[in-house]
Order: C-alpha cells, then sequence, then structure tokens
C-alpha cells in the first residue's frame, strides 16, 4: 500500500530557516547547568559525590576547549582530566589513588564519557599546563549565575601548609619548611561566594593584597566592605569611599593619630554588619576541611596554582548547595 505525504506548496516556496536555537539547543552545556537549577530535586543530586562530579564536569565543558592542540591524540577531553582533578582535591587523594579510584569505579567513567582511566602522569602534566586564567574564567561562570550585586563583602587571608611530610622525617632530616602560601579572598556574605582569590608565597601581610582586590570586587557595587583590624590603613579606606563609593567597616588599631578617614571610622563603625565578618573565616574553615589546608605541590608557582584552584572547589561546592537548598 502506497501511502501519500502531502506537503502544502507553501513550505516549499516559503522555507523556514531554522537553527539550533529555535529548539533551545543554542548552548546544550548551558542549558544542561539550567535545567540542573530548575530542577534541584533530581535523582543525581541524592548523591553528594555525584552531584559534585556532574555540576564540575559540566562547569568545564563551558570553558576548557575540547583539546589544546589539534596533534594530540584526542584520547581524554580537557573536561574530563579537569574534573578528575575536582575529585582528587574532593577526596583528599593522590594522582595514583585517583586513578585506581576511577579504574573501579564504572558510574565516573559514564558520567566523564571515558573508556580507560588516564595514566597518572596525564593528570600530573595537565595540572602543570593549566592556566590560571581558566580558573578565574569557570569562576566567573559560577559567580555570574548566583551574584549580581552584593550588600555586604568580607575579606580576610589565611595560610595554607606547603610541607606534606611526617614531621619526625623532617626533623631528622632537617627540611621543616617554615614558608607557606598566603591566600586571600573577598566574598559575597549572603551567598558566601568567593568573589576574589590571590595567592602568592607567604609570610605576606593581608593589606597588600586589598588594593588589586578591592579593583575586582568593584564591579559588584557592595554597600559595605568588611575587614579586620589588619587593613585599618587610610589609603584602603580613601579606595572603598572614594573609588567604590561604599561604606568601610574596619576597626581602628590603637593609638590611631593620622588620616581624616580612620579618624571618621570610630565614629560610623557598624557593630551588628561587623558581626557578619565571620562568615569569611566559616569560608576558610570549609576550605581546609574539605579540601585540605595543606599544599602537595612543591614549586611555588603550582602550590600558589593549587590554592587558587580548591577555591574554585569550594565554589563549585557551595553553588550546588545554594541550588538544592
Amino acid at each position: 500500500m502506497n501511502s501519500k505525504i502531502l506537503n502544502p506548496l507553501f513550505y516549499f516556496d516559503h522555507s523556514l530557516q531554522l537553527n539550533l536555537s529555535d529548539f533551545k539547543l543554542e548552548n546544550p552545556v548551558q542549558s544542561c547547568i539550567e535545567r540542573m537549577i530548575k530542577g534541584p530535586e533530581s535523582e543525581f543530586n541524592k548523591n553528594k559525590l555525584e552531584c559534585f562530579i556532574i555540576y564540575a564536569f559540566e562547569y568545564a565543558k563551558i570553558v576548557f576547549p575540547d583539546y589544546y592542540s589539534k596533534y594530540s591524540k584526542h584520547t581524554y577531553k580537557n573536561a574530563a582530566k579537569f574534573t578528575i582533578l575536582c575529585i582528587k582535591t574532593y577526596l583528599n587523594l593522590t594522582y595514583r589513588e585517583i586513578c585506581e579510584v576511577i579504574e573501579l569505579s564504572t558510574e565516573i567513567r559514564r558520567i566523564l564519557k571515558i573508556q580507560k582511566v588516564p595514566h597518572y602522569s596525564t593528570l600530573q602534566k595537565f595540572f602543570k599546563k593549566l592556566a590560571t586564567s581558566y580558573i578565574h574564567s569557570l569562576n566567573e561562570v559560577i559567580l555570574n549565575k548566583f551574584v549580581t550585586k552584593c550588600e555586604i563583602i568580607a575579606l580576610d587571608g589565611s595560610g595554607f601548609t606547603n610541607d606534606y611530610a611526617d614531621k619526625y622525617y623532617a626533623i631528622i632530616r632537617k627540611k621543616e619548611r617554615k614558608s607557606y602560601t598566603k591566600c586571600h579572598i573577598a566574598i559575597d556574605v549572603d551567598t558566601r561566594l568567593i568573589l576574589s582569590v590571590q595567592a602568592q608565597r607567604g609570610p605576606k601581610h593581608d593589606a597588600s593584597f586589598t588594593i588589586s582586590c578591592l579593583h575586582n570586587i568593584k564591579q559588584y557595587k557592595p554597600h559595605y566592605i568588611v575587614a579586620d583590624r589588619a587593613y585599618d590603613s587610610e589609603n584602603i579606606r580613601i579606595v572603598i569611599n572614594e573609588e567604590i563609593n561604599a561604606f568601610n567597616i574596619i576597626p581602628n588599631k590603637k593609638r590611631v593619630k593620622n588620616g581624616h578617614l580612620r579618624k571618621r571610622s570610630r565614629y560610623v563603625f557598624r557593630k551588628p554588619i561587623y558581626s557578619r565578618r565571620n562568615n569569611v573565616e566559616s569560608v576558610f574553615s570549609v576550605i581546609k576541611r574539605i579540601f585540605s589546608g595543606i599544599n602537595t605541590s612543591r614549586d611555588t608557582n603550582l602550590s600558589n596554582k593549587e590554592t587558587k584552584f580548591k577555591c574554585l572547589m569550594y565554589n563549585i561546592h557551595r553553588s550546588i548547595q545554594l541550588i538544592t537548598r
């Protein structure tokens, strides 16, 4: 039996030019993130680790190209290797241990769409070549979805240890490391997301990071900027009041003798707002508790990158909490 398919003539005379945007597929990765945000009660959100892996993988696909070079073997995509590094940091494992875990887990390989496990040296080389610009770009993707304008921004710094050897071994070998990585962050108090992160080899005073940090957070137009007594400086207050047009909630040091803004701050100091500064301490506590406060990288640049990487992992972890709460 011959079936006839009737096609009106005007479909041929005036054909419609359709593209992916007409089917809501303009950016499949972006639409996947939006679906996860709108439907947080889906099945994969029941397991925290699985949820973290999926979100990290989807975020990475937005920022990273599939491959750095067209001449590479194209065995593993950059998003998959980046997500494996995220799992390694989340579980506090070594490169060799994370490869063994992924080899046993068929579910993780299914999510990352890989058939075999990469060698641990492949992951080491990937982290070594990982540009910090990708870390900042991925952080911007998260912030654009959850932060538009901040009412209160809190500043603080903390140190990350660079020594992971046993203390007895370090004493007998006389290799006790006294240096550490100083990390400085600015957070949105309401969402507790990290807006800006800087890392240098310590010891380093908190005030040395402040001016560049304030320029980075200027776009969020905060109403209050909260910091502890270590940030009590006339130059810092000038940048906050004149460039950012915000109120500085910073307590004075003892024996303040000069500085118009420093002297005036004692009369406009608001203790209820300053009490919310403990949120930035909580952020450092979560980072060091979940992702460890000890850096395993020996090189200074890699240790700084590892510190920024842990702050990015915290933002991914926090974004999942904001969606599922």
